[in-house]
């Protein structure tokens, strides 16, 4: 016997629906006995069980990803829905099961799981290449700026984009030296960048890979 939610009002016949879950609801009189219910229902399992896959299979769709794979630290995972929280398990994104057209949703929790990975990981880099630098940060901060892959405070503190976690890890380390440089050096004068170069002899190499990442994203939309 098919399953479903019996609906009861002053209507005069028996309806079934199909709900956008894939659920049945069937409609009936306020009076008409359940035996009666459960007939109509039985002779109409073969319709019941066509509209179910069909609506089954939109709802698959609705539920399908906006985006396939994303990047992390220079390499590209899948992405799978869930009904769970957002999360990264070094082998693919998990992200919530939502109507596709709630692109906004889904998005907003791949951001945040794009920060939360940031500040596991961008605290550490910078203590390695601190002592390399000459300089201590007086804070490490994880920012959603658009146009700039990190930043340095008069206050002394360092802000990394959230996308730079969408780098190759040459390029992040070539952000966080760049960054903690600024601390020393408060302009790109000669004395800065040979700095920079001193401790990434490759430095310019690494920048152009930032170069084709800001690319990629403008074109997808991140």
């Amino acid at each position: 016997m098919t399953a479903y939610t019996l609906i009861r009002s002053r209507r005069k016949t028996l309806a079934i629906h199909i709900t956008e879950r894939a659920e049945v609801e069937v409609r009936a009189p306020l009076r008409l006995s359940r035996s009666v219910i459960d007939r109509f229902v039985a002779e109409k399992n073969g319709w019941i069980e066509r509209h179910r896959a069909q609506m089954a299979a939109r709802l698959e769709q609705r539920c399908a990803p906006t985006f396939d794979r994303l990047p992390y630290l220079g390499a590209d995972y899948p992405v799978v829905r869930t009904a769970g929280s957002a999360r990264f398990d070094g082998e693919a994104f998990y992200l919530p099961c939502v109507d596709i057209a709630d692109t906004e949703t889904l998005r907003t929790a791949a951001v945040g799981l794009y920060r939360s990975l940031a500040q596991k990981e961008l605290p550490g880099r910078v203590a390695r290449f601190a002592p390399l630098v000459g300089a201590v940060p007086s804070a490490v901060k994880i920012s959603g700026a658009a146009r700039r892959w990190g930043s340095c405070s008069g206050a002394g503190s360092l802000n990394f984009t959230w996308r730079l976690m969408m780098a190759d890890p040459l390029a992040v380390d070539y952000v966080v030296v760049h960054e903690l440089a600024h601390l020393r050096e408060h302009n790109h004068s000669p004395a800065f960048w040979r700095l920079v170069e001193d401790i990434l002899p490759d430095y310019q190499a690494r920048r152009a890979s930032l170069q084709k990442l800001a690319e990629r994203l403008w074109n997808e939309g991140w």
